[in-house]
């Protein structure tokens, strides 16, 4: 029996596996609010916001499968007032941040041959040692338990403890404790504490 919703709400409940229980109606549910409401809006502000390489239409996608994933697995909570837009934009915000990160190049140590005279051997010096820490870094964090390793990776590609709990599907404070005991792992890994 499908219903045509007069509301965002009433189209949201149908989506949750925890309110219809019939998978074939959530599936017409969310071509409903992807055609009628969400898809509109959310591709409106992935093309206003995505400055990558990536089609919009393929963050759009991407941040609707996403949802779509997460809301099944039970990860969603219903709010009453606020857009279900408003969440899957978040997702949409993550994978444009993914997209930056994907197309960041990297300067060739050769750049530093190009410096002036006698800033040269010492430009050369720190892409020597910037390129031997990250080798480090990158060395003592696969030492690191796979959840730990994934927060701290997050942690310096620039997430926020609270976008990480929410990619994670953690709590704040576990995202806390995995950084600061990863930090310090790492410090003991490296002979520094």
């Amino acid at each position: 029996m499908m219903v045509h919703p007069d509301s965002d709400e009433a189209l949201v409940k149908r989506l949750l596996p925890s309110a219809n229980p019939d998978p074939n109606d959530r599936a017409r549910a969310w071509a409903e609010w992807h055609a009628r409401l969400g898809g509109p809006v959310v591709l409106k502000f992935i093309r206003t916001t995505n400055n990558t390489a990536e089609a919009d239409e393929d963050i759009l996608q991407d941040a609707m499968l996403t949802a779509y994933v997460e809301v099944e697995r039970g990860r969603y909570e219903h709010r009453s007032g606020v857009p279900f837009a408003a969440y899957v934009k978040g997702i949409a915000r993550n994978k444009i941040r993914e997209a930056r990160r994907r197309s960041r190049r990297w300067a060739p140590l050769d750049e530093a041959a190009y410096a002036p005279d006698d800033a040269a051997p010492r430009a050369l010096e720190h892409a020597l040692e910037g390129r031997e820490a990250r080798a480090a870094l990158q060395q003592g964090l696969e030492r690191l338990p796979s959840q730990r390793r994934q927060v701290l990776q997050r942690y310096l590609a620039g997430d926020s403890p609270a976008e990480i709990a929410k990619q994670m599907a953690i709590t704040e404070a576990l995202v806390r404790q995995h950084k600061h005991r990863g930090l310090r792992r790492l410090q003991q890994l490296s002979g520094l504490s």
